[in-house]
């Protein structure tokens, strides 16, 4: 039978930290869905996208013993420097694949995301970055897009500047 935040709640911190792995991995979940939320229960055109606070709640990420996991600012070029891409959109791609990558290296996932900033260079751009967004973020955590002139390196469309998630420590 599954846990539920409620049984967590009851649970003394040692007590929750002597669950399995797998049980506190499937709590970490439950404390990040509870944790996002709305303004409004208005039906929006951002539906989706984000949700406009995260409240971090500090008890239940101790009881499961929770890491908070900082990704680096990620453009489309890979590790050796080469960018990846001819056209924005494989640019967008290819800088979500690259935070998959560190977010997977951290064990942990987009599903754990709760904070995303994005910087781009095209805001003309904004549903074709929001149509390969939706490919990688199965659950909307804070969200900020900026627009910039410019980033690093000339031909760099995007860069994934913030992203902050959360993962389970053994």
């Amino acid at each position: 039978m599954a846990l539920t935040l409620a049984d967590l709640d009851a649970l003394e911190i040692a007590e929750a930290q002597a669950l399995p792995m797998v049980e506190r991995d499937q709590l970490l979940d439950l404390i990040i869905a509870d944790g996002r939320g709305h303004t409004t229960n208005i039906e929006s055109y951002r539906t989706g996208l984000y949700s406009d606070y995260f409240e971090e709640d500090f008890t239940r990420f101790l009881k499961v013993k929770a890491v908070k996991v900082l990704c680096r600012g990620t453009t489309p070029s890979g590790f050796d420097g080469v960018m990846v891409g001819e056209t924005d959109e494989e640019q967008y791609r290819a800088a979500f694949r690259h935070v998959d990558a560190t977010l997977k290296a951290a064990s942990t996932s987009f599903s754990r995301v709760v904070t995303l900033m994005v910087f781009l260079t095209d805001m003309e751009n904004w549903s074709l970055l929001n149509q390969v967004y939706r490919e990688f973020m199965p659950n909307p955590p804070c969200r900020a897009v900026i627009g910039t002139t410019g980033l690093a390196q000339k031909p760099l469309a995007i860069e994934i500047v913030e992203c902050f998630a959360y993962r389970v420590s053994p």
